[in-house]
């Protein structure tokens, strides 16, 4: 659970590591904590659930706190029980500056029904519970979400024979931040990554 927002996280300090001193800044140690919040008796007594509730033997919510070997900290909520549909939001906060990014939804078009009929078959966006209110639709939905930049990355990189932006390197680090959670949230305790020092 939560690895787009930790490849993320972890893309942005791997770039950063490149800019100042030649190579990615890397995680040292995670904390984490996960929950099976649609099991709670509140939730399961709720006569009508908003939200997918028949999850087996699995989390639907998790939350991990990540240090990076320079000493700056990420912190990295993902669920599967959030009102709204998906919401993939990344803040970063500098010590010159800040940045949000609005990754899902995207906000570039609005649109308002006071009734989930009005749009009627009408696509609007990846799991949301209803189409009354707010809804945030992407209309090159595949361009919005990155993939176009994806692919167009991968292809040029297999043509070349260079790296992809997203690479490997990238992939092995965000699966072992992900196990390093499980792993924390099932102790209790933080879980150092072998091999990472202080810098």
């Amino acid at each position: 659970m939560g690895s787009h927002p930790i490849a993320t996280l972890l893309h942005l300090k791997h770039a950063e590591g490149r800019l100042r001193r030649g190579r990615p800044i890397r995680v040292r140690s995670v904390f984490a904590e996960v929950a099976e919040l649609t099991r709670l008796p509140p939730v399961r007594a709720e006569p009508r659930a908003f939200f997918q509730t028949g999850w087996v033997d699995v989390e639907d919510w998790a939350c991990a706190l990540v240090t990076f070997e320079d000493g700056t900290r990420g912190t990295v909520i993902a669920s599967d029980v959030s009102l709204g549909g998906i919401r993939n939001v990344v803040s970063a906060y500098m010590s010159n500056g800040v940045a949000h990014l609005t990754i899902n939804p995207n906000t570039g078009m609005q649109l308002y029904a006071p009734d989930p009929g009005i749009w009627g078959e009408e696509y609007i966006s990846e799991k949301v519970e209803t189409r009354a209110g707010w809804q945030f639709p992407n209309p090159v939905e595949h361009w919005m979400r990155g993939y176009a930049e994806e692919l167009t990355d991968f292809v040029d990189a297999a043509a070349t024979g260079r790296e992809p932006v997203a690479g490997g390197a990238l992939a092995r680090e965000t699966v072992e931040v992900i196990y390093a959670g499980y792993l924390s949230a099932a102790t209790g305790r933080r879980v150092e990554l072998p091999g990472r020092e202080a810098v």
